[in-house]
């Protein structure tokens, strides 16, 4: 997982603020962060002062706010890797590991979780954690664009006389504890601006300063007791700021359109994410409504080059709709659909598309959204190939409002779309009725019921796959990395994960730490 490149001085790279913006974090909630926070602008004031080293900096962008639930500029979401930590983590290898669980164990074949939080865990202002926390921070959650797909199966959560939460859900999900990767927020601070959490860090004027009510014993990632903050308000602060030393880190996707060249020397972390790049199709109208040919594009599409040289490396290609890190992951189907230029001439070829008289002088769209650099390149690409095969096909790059309205009123023959999907790439949007994810007339129960068998049991994900593959509703093509940037030398021991920039993967749990079977207590004799 760890792209771990010495990078030379005259080197230049992309780097960018914000992450794109797909379906389920597109809705960007501002909040104004005041330049100091009013707890005590003293530690500000003596950092400024002091002739002390520095040994680590961070910038961010205070209009965007320091809330977890509001806050989707990946530049400020390093940060919440020190400020805030949840139940479970997401790590590289999309597995779940414990952190502010102690112990849970699951009833009702999957739709009963029950968890009991770690004893001794504190927010940073030294009160203790409680179920009523963790409560309240999953309802604001809900609300928000950034966890509501993930937290949508919950149909009650409910505080037990021991303390611990219980929550139930309205389907059964073996991989329930992927989805409870959300920052647990001191209750009565959930809606603001600057939210106290339980990481090792807390804001103090502009620094973090080391959480001293912090559960653990060790010092984590990082071993200074304080780090300064340096504002930015564009891209190009971001790189003045780590070009001349004010911040030692930068978190960003390298691809985005914010991107701005920079000259240091560094070192750089591939951090996963869940942001698939892949086609749909319209199954109305045109070439793409014949299941042979629509099943033989995956054929057509060298992943392995584009990820190369659209993405710069920064991608995982993969035919199937899951990451090639996921323990979903099914390398042998990957390989059966995988680029193969004679199967997909083949299938052209049978499909009979070139030689049928109702495409004669069809010209069709593909559709690909502007504000999204990396994807118009893709579609530029794709389109050349699928064009020298015998297709009649242009490129319609619209910006992303008019981009969304052609989707909606299924305005092309092929799209190129991005989605952030939840941490057990559930698909189930792609082929709902009125699914978030239905653009081109899908509306298969079959799939939606596989799907379902998915949630309940990860074994199902292979058949679902399969099933997705033989139909080409969906064309996978690759998921999108973001880049940690950090100045030589200054971090070791980081295992970055999914929406997680500081993470010790040394100290970390894993699931069989904290999991007990069908309440194992209870039938204890």
């Amino acid at each position: 997982m760890k792209k771990f490149l010495i990078l030379l001085l005259t080197l230049g790279l992309l780097l960018s603020a914000c992450g794109t913006k797909p379906p389920e974090t597109e809705k960007e909630s501002v909040s104004l962060l005041p330049d100091l926070d009013e707890e005590s602008t003293e530690t500000a004031s003596a950092g400024s002062d002091s002739e002390e080293e520095v040994p680590f900096g961070l910038s961010y962008m205070p209009q965007y706010g320091l809330n977890p639930y509001e806050c989707n500029v990946t530049i400020n979401r390093a940060l919440f890797s020190l400020l805030y930590e949840s139940l479970f983590v997401v790590t590289h290898d999309f597995s779940a590991s414990p952190v502010l669980c102690e112990s849970f164990e699951s009833s009702g074949g999957g739709t009963l979780y029950q968890f009991r939080l770690l004893p001794n865990a504190r927010f940073s202002d030294g009160s203790l954690l409680t179920a009523e926390d963790v409560k309240a921070s999953l309802l604001a959650a809900e609300e928000s664009s950034m966890y509501s797909a993930r937290l949508e199966h919950i149909s009650s959560i409910n505080i037990l006389e021991d303390g611990s939460l219980e929550i139930a859900l309205d389907t059964p999900y073996e991989n329930f504890a992927l989805m409870l990767d959300v920052p647990i927020l001191k209750a009565t601070t959930v809606e603001a601006s600057k939210p106290v959490g339980t990481g090792p860090y807390r804001l103090q004027g502009q620094s973090l300063v080391r959480n001293t009510h912090w559960w653990r014993e060790d010092h984590g990632v990082l071993s200074c007791d304080r780090i300064p903050l340096s504002t930015a308000k564009e891209s190009n602060d971001l790189r003045n700021h780590f070009e001349f030393g004010n911040t030692d880190l930068i978190y960003c996707d390298p691809n985005s359109t914010a991107a701005v060249g920079y000259r240091c020397d560094y070192e750089v972390w591939e951090a996963p994410t869940t942001v698939m790049h892949y086609l749909g199709f319209n199954l109305k109208r045109g070439w793409f409504t014949n299941e042979l040919f629509r099943s033989a594009v995956t054929y057509a599409i060298d992943r392995d080059a584009f990820a190369n040289e659209v993405y710069k490396g920064f991608a995982q290609p993969s035919p199937l709709p899951c990451s090639p890190s996921s323990p979903f992951y099914d390398e042998q189907l990957a390989e059966e659909y995988d680029y193969a230029p004679a199967k997909y001439q083949e299938a052209l070829t049978a499909s009979g598309i070139l030689t049928s008289s109702e495409y004669e002088g069809y010209s069709g769209i593909f559709l690909v959204c502007l504000d999204d650099p990396a994807r118009v390149k893709l579609a530029d690409r794709i389109c050349k190939v699928l064009n020298d095969s015998g297709l009649s096909l242009s490129v319609t790059a619209l910006e992303q409002k008019q981009y969304d309205e052609a989707l909606r009123n299924q305005e092309f023959d092929i799209y190129l779309g991005e989605v952030r999907l939840t941490t057990n790439f559930d698909l189930t949007e792609f082929f709902l009725g009125n699914g978030d994810l239905q653009y081109g007339s899908i509306g298969d129960s079959g799939l939606i019921a596989l799907c379902a068998d998915t949630l309940a049991n990860s074994g199902s994900c292979s058949e679902l796959y399969r099933q997705i593959l033989r139909s080409a509703y969906i064309c996978p093509v690759a998921f999108k990395s973001y880049a940690i940037y950090v100045t030589r030398g200054k971090i070791e021991n980081n295992a970055p994960g999914v929406d997680l920039v500081f993470f010790d993967g040394n100290q970390a749990r894993t699931l069989a730490d904290a999991y007990k079977t069908q309440r194992e207590e209870d039938t204890t004799p």
